[in-house]
């Protein structure tokens, strides 16, 4: 192969590289239990833009006690969105469409669970989504107005 069209094909491969890897996705987004040490992430990773299945995981951490990443159903590159439901301290509720995650944080344990009816038990904090083609995790607005209100009780009179 000549030098100039072995230069060119070389050119083209590298040109051609963001619009092979812009259908790619390797995006997390977490919500903070308890502080930056307690958080549940949902992980997303799309490794072939011709893929229709987006490899996804649930990071339990509570540091310095544990961290543990669970694999769970396959997404799809528009999603599922993802919400969690707090059962009790600790304890909560990951939905996304028909699959049911039990998360447990005092041992950083994620399983499958069947749903117990068609509501999720507990209350909604939030919902893991794409927000720009970047996932996002977005506190309910309920949940936001009472964390807003305790923390201006919390900070001192100015």
């Amino acid at each position: 192969m000549p030098t100039a069209l072995r230069s060119l094909s070389t050119v083209l491969a590298i040109a051609s590289l963001p619009v092979w890897l812009a259908g790619c996705e390797n995006n997390a987004a977490a919500f903070e239990v308890e502080g930056r040490n307690n958080a549940i992430t949902l992980v997303r990773e799309r490794n072939y833009i011709w893929s229709d299945e987006v490899k996804q995981a649930l990071v339990v951490a509570r540091f310095p006690q544990c961290q543990h990443r669970w694999e769970i159903v396959p997404g799809n590159p528009s999603g599922p969105k993802m919400s969690i439901f707090a059962v009790r301290d600790g304890v909560f509720v990951g939905v996304q469409g028909k699959h049911w995650y039990a998360i447990g944080m005092e041992k950083c344990e994620v399983s499958k669970m069947e749903p117990t009816g068609e509501t999720p038990p507990g209350q909604l904090i939030g919902v893991f989504r794409r927000k720009d083609d970047v996932l996002v995790f977005e506190l309910d607005p309920a949940v936001k107005a009472a964390a807003e209100a305790a923390a201006a009780e919390q900070s001192p009179a100015q």
